[in-house]
């Protein structure tokens, strides 16, 4: 595991041996007729219709020095991804990477800040982009993302950001500790509970959406100023029902301590949590059961899902801005790659309890879309609530 410092600045500098894996994972998509090829700064063979490119971006990049933006806190996801990827894109480019928090706004100053070097497209910023707050503050009209998402050159994303919905395994809790089922039919305005310090987070959005789609209602109790906070105070039987991420739902679900109720994404089969979550449904085979002949549902249910999907999408996206040069956006991009669909970082990020997994600039460029795709009936949801 990669150490976490205290500093708001970390520098990963190339070194190390080079890893083994599988060359079908880190040479470009093969071509009819290959321009140029060339190798990384750690020995991969560059082959493929942006070779030419690439194999000049890489030369630039030799002995540079990259600035990785993470838009939270040391020590939150994003942060901690940024961490993870540093030192893999450090050693594909020859370059060091260093790692700068910028955690105001809910990640929004930390995205602003890298776009904000369009006028100096040097290649040497780089940072996550996170699309929740991006979409909201589009569909809401909220000024606050200072940049046109679609503009940004993508590089890359990590996989999607697994939660649960889990109940405490408790005589209070007994009403809803069995299934989701139960949960919808026991319901409280206090069987669900979150912390302030996430009021803006992703969370809380899903919560709301849950509230909006299902009627889970939800409360917020002062005093949470954390997310370890909050489940202390769970365990503590201030509220039966919590959303978090997987790995912390699964230390409970396998301890006995919690049941598992609702998951935001099918957990995939070669998941290290995979087997304590075997028939818990998704958020889309719950709107499934739960919209029916004899419960349809009303329109501001149906605004919410779109919504509740669109939350649950916490993919960390790397990019630059527009002007950046082709050729280091190729390189950026291979970098990324190389990263991403590294195992060894994969093992590291489930050892840090993230969720493996890589996608590309295109399909993460495809998520934004579609969420946007559902922007009407998001607006209709988030305005509903106020």
């Amino acid at each position: 595991m990669i150490s976490r410092v205290r500093s708001l600045a970390v520098r990963y500098a190339v070194g190390g041996a080079v890893m083994a894996m599988t060359s079908a994972l880190l040479v470009a998509p093969a071509a009819s007729a290959a321009v140029k090829s060339c190798h990384s700064a750690n020995g991969y063979k560059v082959t493929g219709a942006n070779a030419a490119l690439t194999c000049k971006g890489l030369d630039y990049y030799k002995g540079k020095t990259i600035t990785f933006v993470a838009p939270d806190n040391v020590g939150g996801g994003y942060d901690t991804q940024a961490r993870l990827y540093a030192p893999y894109i450090a050693k594909y480019l020859g370059a060091t990477v260093n790692v700068l928090n910028i955690p105001a706004g809910n990640t929004i100053a930390g995205m602003n800040y890298v776009a904000g070097t369009n006028s100096n497209p040097n290649g040497l910023t780089t940072g996550w982009m996170n699309l929740g707050p991006i979409v909201l503050g589009k569909v809401l009209n909220q000024p606050s993302v200072q940049f046109n998402v679609q503009g940004e050159a993508m590089l890359g994303s990590t996989g999607n950001g697994l939660s649960a919905l889990f109940a405490l395994k408790s005589s209070a809790c007994a009403p809803w500790d069995t299934s989701f089922a139960a949960l919808l039919a026991n319901q409280s305005a206090t069987n669900v509970i979150s912390e302030p310090v996430q009021l803006t987070g992703a969370t809380t959005a899903t919560l709301l959406n849950l509230n909006g789609t299902f009627g889970l209602h939800f409360r917020i109790i002062p005093g949470y100023t954390s997310s370890s906070v909050l489940i202390a105070g769970w365990l503590r039987g201030d509220g039966c029902v919590l959303y978090s991420s997987l790995s912390n739902a699964a230390k409970y679900v396998v301890s006995g301590q919690a049941v598992p109720l609702l998951t935001n994404f099918a957990i995939p089969s070669g998941n290290g949590f995979a087997q304590y979550f075997q028939n818990v449904p998704t958020f889309a085979q719950a709107e499934k059961s739960f919209f029916t002949k004899k419960h349809p549902g009303t329109k501001l249910q149906k605004a919410g899902i779109a919504a509740l999907y669109g939350s649950s999408l916490a993919n960390r996206i790397g990019f630059v801005p527009p002007k950046t040069p082709q050729a280091y956006q190729a390189a950026l991009r291979a970098a990324f790659d190389f990263a991403g669909r590294n195992p060894n970082l994969t093992l590291q990020e489930l050892a840090a309890g993230n969720q493996g997994g890589f996608l590309s600039a295109k399909q993460a460029k495809s998520l934004y879309l579609t969420w946007l795709k559902s922007a009407s009936r998001v607006k209709q949801f988030y305005t509903a609530l106020g």
